[in-house]
């Protein structure tokens, strides 16, 4: 625990890690949605990315509830691992079946298409929590091992459908295999220890629900926001559009990977780090958030420089993308790492419930916003990501000089231990 905040250098190659595995997860997402791009046009795309929406909207349930309660909780107590594991069971079962029921029936996709999203949403769901288990070891560079593995599982079964027509229940197929993959090559991957099962002992359930639920919602609002503005879209201007704004994001897609996987890493570093004092791990999330706000920036202009080049390459010449989209969602994602370093550290510390009021407020006046301006103003859709970064930034500095500041003359929580109980 202490190599966690030992000093800058002995923290370097756990970030590092954490960046590049979130950066080879990325980028097997990232292909398969340009292959879907190129493959199944703008519609397809669309269809697409409001399915993959609801796979990333369920898993931030269970990797707010069970994730970070492993990380930050004690998961070698019998009662605590128990709960994590009920808990784990309960939210992937209970996806699979929503999910299945929802697209078969309101959602209008064969029972095939039901099947293979369902199935993926639970693949997805394990391991993510597997990985979850990984990051709270700080194994950080296994996940870029494993996560390569998913990837190349999955890339070689469209090559395998390839031979045919590539459809929507293709890509569904291969992020199932991808992640099964993945889940085999984790369980091999972990410690002994993490891997044994659960010895039955009953009252933890309540610390986890205690610390977990609110970071399970906390965790559920950006995904669900994100998903909102695609049906908004979808009601606004059609699936099509969904997918030229839903490419415009891929172009983006390097700044947000940065900034998830340095949030991993500090959310584990955090964990560990309760022996410092909040003015250390203050100036610490104050470098993290410049360090992101610099690494967004880079992507802009990259992004938004090459549409012109990268554009048809991505689309396959298919469909056109809006340089001001492309730009509004590194705006979007420099928004986020504007509030993630001391959102994350404000919950570690036991604030999770005011950092979700702060992230609700946020992402309920982005959607207000949107709404607005697409069914009411008729303004184009690529404003959609700009107006969802409009309060992120209020939220982060609201964030940092109302919950963080205010703390940092407190002693470090083993040293407010010993006073209370000398």
């Amino acid at each position: 625990m202490r190599g966690l905040t030992a000093s800058p250098s002995a923290r370097l190659p756990a970030a590092a890690g954490a960046v590049a595995s979130q950066a080879t997860l990325a980028l097997g997402s990232f292909l398969l949605q340009l292959l879907a791009a190129r493959a199944l046009g703008a519609d397809g795309l669309g269809q697409l990315a409001l399915l993959l929406g609801s796979v990333v909207i369920a898993t931030s349930v269970s990797s707010g509830l069970v994730g970070d309660s492993l990380t930050v909780l004690d998961r070698r107590d019998p009662a605590i691992r128990t709960a994590l594991a009920r808990l784990a069971l309960a939210a992937v079962a209970g996806a699979a079946g929503a999910a299945f029921v929802l697209s078969w029936g309101p959602g209008d996709l064969s029972p095939r298409t039901a099947a293979l999203f369902a199935a993926a949403t639970a693949a997805f769901m394990v391991a993510d929590l597997l990985r979850r288990t990984m990051m709270a070891c700080r194994r950080f560079w296994g996940l870029v091992v494993v996560d390569a593995g998913a990837l190349l599982a999955a890339l070689c079964l469209l090559v395998v459908l390839s031979r045919g027509r590539l459809t929507v229940d293709s890509f569904l197929a291969a992020l199932l295999v991808g992640q099964v993959v993945a889940c085999v090559a984790l369980l091999r991957s972990l410690p002994r220890a993490e891997r044994s099962l659960p010895v039955r002992a009953p009252g933890g359930l309540r610390a986890v629900l205690a610390f977990g639920s609110w970071r399970a919602v906390q965790q559920l609002v950006r995904p669900t926001a994100l998903n909102l503005v695609r049906w908004l879209v979808l009601v606004a201007a059609g699936q099509a559009a969904v997918g030229e704004l839903e490419a415009a994001r891929l172009l983006a897609a390097p700044a947000m990977m940065v900034v998830q996987g340095v949030g991993a890493y500090l959310f584990a570093s955090y964990a560990a780090g309760r022996d410092e004092p909040m003015s250390a791990l203050l100036h610490r999330a104050d470098r993290g958030a410049a360090a992101l706000l610099a690494a967004c920036a880079v992507v802009a202009v990259v992004a938004t420089a090459g549409t012109g080049l990268l554009g048809p390459l991505l689309t396959g010449g298919r469909f056109e993308l809006a340089p001001l989209a492309v730009l509004g969602w590194a705006v979007y994602a420099a928004s986020c790492a504007a509030v993630l370093p001391y959102g994350t550290l404000a919950a570690v510390r036991g604030d999770q419930a005011k950092v979700l009021g702060l992230r609700v407020a946020d992402s309920l006046g982005g959607l207000a916003a949107t709404a607005v301006a697409l069914l009411w103003l008729g303004l184009p859709v690529w404003a959609a990501p700009w107006l969802l970064a409009a309060g992120s930034v209020a939220a982060g500095a609201a964030c940092r000089q109302r919950l963080l500041v205010p703390r940092c003359s407190e002693l470090p929580l083993p040293a407010r231990e010993r006073a209370v109980h000398p």
